[in-house]
């Protein structure tokens, strides 16, 4: 069984592989986790944050989504042809 853990502690899941930020992926929603390096002396640093659903978003353009049928702008459409 695992220890129980409180708010603030630090958990590190090593040896990540293709799920750490550089190959990583927002598959299904799931947001990239901070990245911290273990110095020589045994302190931890901080090296990215987290991302947050602001981040995840950010690209998303839902503009479109509240505008009525007749002020649509068509310009953004394309065919998948």
């Amino acid at each position: 069984m695992l220890p129980k853990i409180d708010k603030g502690d630090l958990l590190v899941i090593h040896d990540t592989g293709a799920h750490g930020f550089s190959m990583g992926y927002n598959y299904n929603g799931k947001l990239r986790s901070a990245e911290v390096l273990l110095k020589e002396d045994g302190l931890a640093k901080l090296i990215r944050r987290a991302e947050t659903p602001a981040d995840y978003f950010a690209t998303f353009d839902f503009t479109s989504l509240f505008q009525s049928a007749d002020n649509y702008n068509t310009s953004k459409e394309f065919a998948l042809d």
